[in-house]
């Protein structure tokens, strides 16, 4: 212990004390944000060109993916009607999580038990409670339309990784159709070998691996019929005015698809690296977009044609990565318009250096609005008819970090970020960073840093580590005690109505 206070580190002791410390008043900084974020939804101060919600706001400003600003904001507005799990969770005694946990299921009547539960239980063990909780209760439309996702993302290792959350009727049609196409596949293959003679797997192997061996093969075949699935899906059904299919978009460097060992690379869009061998093939067995990655040629029309030609559309797409205005998340090609900054009728040139891509939503409103458009340093400059710059860049309160969060809105980092910004005929400015000395943040680590930059007003009282029992439950017991006293009180409620009614 000595040693470790002679070489400037904390003992394990205050060390786990701080960091418990630290995560309550995490908690209730939290709780006092969300606070805020309630009632910045309730005066509708997220109200600005394009913006369609708070959440919206909060994923443009705040550094939130979409889908946990959201969740914040719904988190907000439950906690408005639940005042005891507000109280608990701005004096630190219950973390975010257990707080999100709790808003899916608790209402004014259920409250009382679900908090003295969320006292007791793990973050972990509190989830279980509300899947469980969800689960056994009725469910109704709404609630049905807003679980539902599709989320895709690409890992490390250059593969696909998909999630989906579908009601119960299409997800039993969804399975079904998958193992009815990947039985056909293994029943083809089974044929294929009895016709041959071949064992399935070739050599003959041990129990356990040919269990193995079982198993990844019917992943194999899953896989295949889901790829197989949307590949006859894209093609069903297509009628006139319906937007063009999308395409599978690689771009490839010509000196690597000649030799694998030449300095280049190939990658799909939006996708992992390919092996030149790959695109080889895919160049042979799909129809091929090509872009060239140098001696490009000219992706200028001038004024022979008005609409963006398909290659200055993947040119656009390319440069803007989707909808240019900052925070949007729209990235389909088909839900995205090659919007003129100077309109064709006046003058302006059918050229990529003239045209920027826009969601439908927002192309709407640049024309419904009539916003102007300009170019500056690679930026685009979105200008109200007022004057008022609209549309400004995303997290700009994250710009300069906590060094910039002393200073006011006229340096130009909250330009066009409404209501933030109410300058009328702003010229723009390049953003002026603090000196090097001042943009970074005092020595982190310390319970007084921590303090601060949570509660730089004043410190409040908060205990040092949140109570919490995290033995072992009934979890099928504790759900229909818990339901079972719901509905006692519903239905007391009910015929205590009824008798008042009567009397009346």
């Amino acid at each position: 212990m000595s040693e470790e206070r002679e070489s400037g580190e904390l003992p394990l002791e205050e060390l786990a004390r701080r960091v418990t410390s630290g995560a309550v008043r995490l908690a209730a900084a939290t709780a006092a944000w969300l606070a805020l974020v309630a009632e910045f939804d309730r005066r509708g101060g997220w109200g600005a060109v394009g913006i369609r919600s708070c959440a919206h706001w909060l994923a443009w400003q705040c550094g939130l993916s979409p889908g946990a600003a959201r969740e914040h904001v719904r988190v907000a507005r439950a906690l408005g009607v639940l005042p005891a799990t507000a109280a608990a969770f701005a004096a630190g005694r219950l973390s975010y999580a257990k707080v999100r946990a709790l808003t899916r299921v608790a209402d004014p009547d259920t409250e009382p038990a679900l908090l003295e539960l969320a006292h007791e239980l793990t973050a972990s063990q509190l989830e279980r409670v509300v899947r469980e909780w969800r689960r056994s209760d009725a469910v109704d439309g709404a609630t049905v339309a807003a679980r539902r996702r599709f989320d895709s993302w690409w890992d490390d290792d250059g593969m696909l990784q998909v999630r989906l959350s579908l009601p119960a009727e299409e997800g039993a049609a969804f399975l079904a159709g998958v193992d009815s196409v990947a039985e056909r596949t293994a029943r083809r293959e089974r044929a294929a070998a009895k016709r041959t003679g071949a064992h399935p797997t070739g050599a003959q192997q041990d129990e356990d691996d040919e269990v193995a061996a079982a198993r990844d093969r019917t992943t194999a075949r899953r896989c295949a019929a889901v790829a197989q699935l949307a590949t006859a899906a894209a093609d069903a059904d297509r009628r006139a005015g319906d937007p063009p299919r999308r395409e599978v978009v690689v771009h490839a460097d010509a000196a690597v698809l000649a030799d694998d060992a030449a300095a280049g690379r190939a990658y799909l869009e939006g996708g992992p690296a390919l092996h030149p061998s790959q695109v080889r093939r895919m160049l042979c067995e799909a129809t091929v977009v090509t872009m060239l990655e140098r001696g490009r040629e000219p992706l200028a029309v001038g004024r022979a044609r008005r609409h963006a030609t398909r290659a200055q559309r993947r040119a656009l797409h390319r440069r803007d990565g989707g909808c240019a205005r900052p925070g949007c998340p729209e990235t389909r090609i088909e839900r995205l318009h090659a919007h003129h900054m100077r309109h064709w009728l006046h003058g302006g040139a059918t050229d990529v250096a003239n045209m920027v891509l826009l969601c439908d939503t927002d192309h709407g409103l640049a024309h419904d609005l009539g916003l102007v458009m300009t170019r500056r340093a690679g930026h685009l400059v979105v200008t109200a008819p007022d004057g008022r710059r609209v549309w400004g860049a995303a997290d700009a309160a994250f710009h300069d970090g906590v060094a910039g969060l002393g200073g006011g809105v006229d340096d130009g980092r909250v330009a066009g970020v409404q209501p933030l910004d109410t300058a009328v005929g702003r010229r723009p400015t390049a953003v002026r960073r603090p000196p090097a000395a001042t943009a970074a943040p005092a020595a982190a680590g310390t319970p007084a840093s921590i303090t601060r930059l949570l509660f730089p007003d004043r410190q409040p009282d908060l205990p040092d580590e949140m109570h919490v029992n995290g033995e072992p439950m009934d979890l099928a017991y504790v759900v229909g005690v818990l339901l079972a006293n719901r509905d006692l009180e519903r239905r007391l409620a009910a015929e205590d109505a009824r008798r008042r009614a009567a009397v009346a």
